[in-house]
């Protein structure tokens, strides 16, 4: 088949200009890699950006070549070609591993290297020796520049590299395949199809002797298929990153699904309470029939129809399980459900054991109530880490400015002329980690940008104040005391409102801020001040002291002038111990 198809595109070269195709390849392959960095910028597999680069240097080469009008053009052409290509079989072998998560040993890394070093370095002789091509010349192929070689043993080993690469590629794919159930399918047929498509391609069309217009565009479709396997491991490593965040100093387990019920993976504590769960392939449902299947769908169903607002209590395997859910928004078309399950068989032996005591059950009703809490709380810090981890801040922006509302709510409770109950301080430093958990719905490329946001990317990041009301309320309605649920949405809604009126979302003046929010605003915008982003350096403490009372009475609340003023050595103090 695929032969069959290069007998078509042949054909239709023959009436169609050689140096439009490789025009449009080698502009297709830019926009293919614009469109990478977009999307996934802060993705860690640095080998699939280098691939990226490796095809559109080759695909610049390929161009260069169409446009050649003599035999020394065509090789200087060819040999920005082999820039790129000497280096694409490799590159695409070690993105293959990190797909995997397969570990390649430092020295076979190495040796890859070397040897492709190596395969460049004999491309390069073209023209000063044989090793490489015993002749070369120059030809004009379907209205393009190219060129006619008889090769040396040079290129033969340039044939091996691509021989042992497809070998190496293969194996990566069927143990995969095989071993890796936590790998998605998706990807493992992706790989399988970018493999078949680049070898066959390649070697069909040198027997053709025609690759030098076949080649640009099985680079594009390997630019293609990488795309689509960088958008599945985003996706996965939005679920790990949750989990990871929620699970750190934790002792329970955590497994993950799409809404539409895509197994997505779970953490090393939940493959010991529920073992069958490695028996799961990541990236499909688990089957009705199987039992880890009859466990989790019905959950999940609960979990997405219902949004489920209590802890759900199952037993498996002898043991007691105590089940809580959020469904957590990717893009607009998709969720991820997470589960958190704790181990709650001595408490539910205990309560049984128990009987008609009653003051011992209240008892143990009120400890679980508050571990319940607890898990709310920690599921909250895990997204707000998450959504810190994407807009590209130093990662302690939520500990800090929570650090810096309990220093201010310690000033203002010793002045009893304020008239607010420590319930209300307890609940603002609880409530502070949610502040900025709107961003979650905001987009990559405006979240991450490092400077200044046009007016249109404003007014979307200006969004996530409401959208964080939102999704505060969707959260807590429900478990939490509704007075602590309406003062977590007034921080998440209005933090950004300046005491002038302003501000956003709404425009808000004076006393018609909840006060809630103009104490949050203070310790937002300070921290912001003194810690250091990617877009600027950190400011000096005198510095930021000033800019913050400057703003007394117009960006913020003249009221808190004097507990700031009293907490500011205590501010400075505490910032001294923490990286920022």
């Amino acid at each position: 088949m695929c032969k069959s198809a290069l007998f078509c595109y042949i054909f239709l070269t023959r009436y169609v200009m050689g140096q439009l195709l490789l025009t449009l390849a080698f502009v297709l392959s830019i926009v293919n890699f614009a469109v990478f960095l977009e999307l996934f910028r802060k993705q860690k597999n640095n080998y699939m950006f280098f691939t990226f680069v490796a095809i559109v240097v080759s695909c610049f080469g390929h161009w260069l070549l169409g446009f050649s009008e003599s035999v020394d053009g065509a090789i200087l052409s060819n040999k920005i070609n082999y820039l790129g290509s000497a280096f694409l079989p490799m590159l695409m072998f070690f993105t293959l591993a990190e797909v995997c998560r397969l570990r390649i040993l430092p020295v076979l890394r190495i040796l890859l290297i070397v040897f492709s070093c190596f395969v460049l370095f004999l491309s390069f002789t073209v023209g000063y020796s044989d090793i490489y091509y015993k002749t070369v010349e120059f030809v004009v192929q379907s209205g393009a520049g190219n060129y006619v070689a008889t090769y040396g043993w040079g290129h033969d080993v340039f044939n091996v590299m691509i021989i042992l690469y497809a070998v190496l590629d293969i194996g990566v794919i069927v143990y995969a395949c095989m071993m890796r159930r936590f790998v998605s399918l998706k990807n493992i047929f992706a790989m399988f199809m970018l493999e078949l498509v680049t070898v066959s391609s390649f070697f069909i069309s040198r027997h053709m002797e025609n690759d030098m217009l076949c080649m640009p565009f099985v680079y594009l479709a390997d630019q293609v298929f990488l795309l689509y396997i960088s958008l599945n491991v985003k996706w996965y490593d939005i679920a790990r990153s949750v989990m990871q965040s929620l699970e750190k100093d934790n002792g329970n387990a955590f497994v993950s699904f799409t809404s539409t019920g895509e197994y997505l993976g779970c953490n090393e504590i939940a493959l010991k309470f529920f073992p069958k769960l490695a028996q799961c392939r990541v990236d499909l449902p688990i089957p009705s029939g199987h039992e880890m299947g009859d466990l989790f769908k019905p959950l999940l169903e609960q979990a997405v129809n219902t949004r489920l607002r209590h802890a759900l209590k199952f037993w498996y395997a002898n043991r007691h399980f105590r089940c809580t859910a959020r469904t957590i928004p990717v893009w607009n078309v998709m969720q991820i459900c997470l589960f958190r399950i704790e181990d709650d068989t001595k408490v539910q032996m205990y309560v049984d054991m128990l009987g008609k005591d009653h003051n011992q059950l209240v008892k143990v009703v009120e400890q679980n109530a508050q571990a319940v809490s607890a898990i709310q709380e920690q599921m909250i810090v895990g997204m707000a880490n998450m959504v810190e981890s994407r807009d590209g801040n130093t990662g302690g922006h939520i500990k800090r400015t929570s650090q810096v509302i309990r220093i201010l709510a310690s000033e203002m409770r010793k002045d009893m002329a304020y008239s607010r109950t420590d319930s209300f301080y307890d609940a603002l430093i609880s409530a502070a980690p949610m502040h900025d958990l709107g961003k979650i719905a905001i987009d990559d490329e405006i979240l991450r940008k490092p400077g200044r946001f046009t007016d249109s990317e404003f007014a979307q990041m200006k969004t996530h104040a409401e959208k964080g009301a939102v999704i505060v309320e969707n959260l807590l309605s429900g478990i939490e005391d509704p007075f602590f649920v309406q003062l977590s949405k007034n921080v998440a809604n209005f933090h950004h409102e300046r005491f002038d009126g302003t501000g956003y979302p709404l425009g808000l003046k004076g006393d018609a801020i909840p006060v809630e929010a103009r104490i949050m605003a203070v310790a937002d915008v300070y921290d912001a001040l003194v810690s250091s982003r990617c877009y600027k350096d950190s400011m000096s403490y005198d510095k930021a002291g000033e800019i913050i009372l400057a703003g007394m009475g117009t960006q913020f609340d003249p009221t808190l002038q004097k507990y700031f003023m009293d907490c500011e050595a205590k501010l400075r103090e505490y910032y001294r111990t923490v990286e920022h």
